[in-house]
């Protein structure tokens, strides 16, 4: 059936049919654009839990990245320089030990005659 053939048959049922149609009509859109918008409303809500989740897990996974690995690299780096400092401070130590025994073993033959 064509179009011009279907309003031609509309036409003939008069006003009332027409506008009934017309109800029909306005009322099965309306309720297939409720039945949509909650199926969308559904889809958003699972789209953004999705999210979040995985926001998360991506959250966790960086602070366990930072926990394991820089803050282990921050403190090995630290700990270096401790190490480093306290070298150093031991090899001064070593050395005014050694001029301190130097100084003690000329101050004894000194006295000696």
């Amino acid at each position: 059936m064509e179009w011009t053939a279907l309003f031609s048959v509309i036409q003939s049922w008069g006003p009332t049919a027409i506008s009934s149609t017309l109800v029909i009509v306005v009322v099965y859109l309306i309720k297939k654009i409720d039945a949509n918008s909650e199926r969308d409303a559904r889809h958003a809500q699972e789209l953004r839990d999705y999210i979040n989740n995985a926001l998360n897990n991506f959250g966790t996974r960086l602070s366990t990245i930072e926990r394991d690995y820089t803050k282990n690299d921050f403190f090995y780096r630290e700990l270096s320089g401790w190490k480093t400092e306290i070298n150093r401070l031991s090899d001064q130590m070593t050395a005014n030990f050694t001029v301190l025994i130097q100084h003690i073993i000329e101050v004894l033959t000194k006295g000696k005659p």
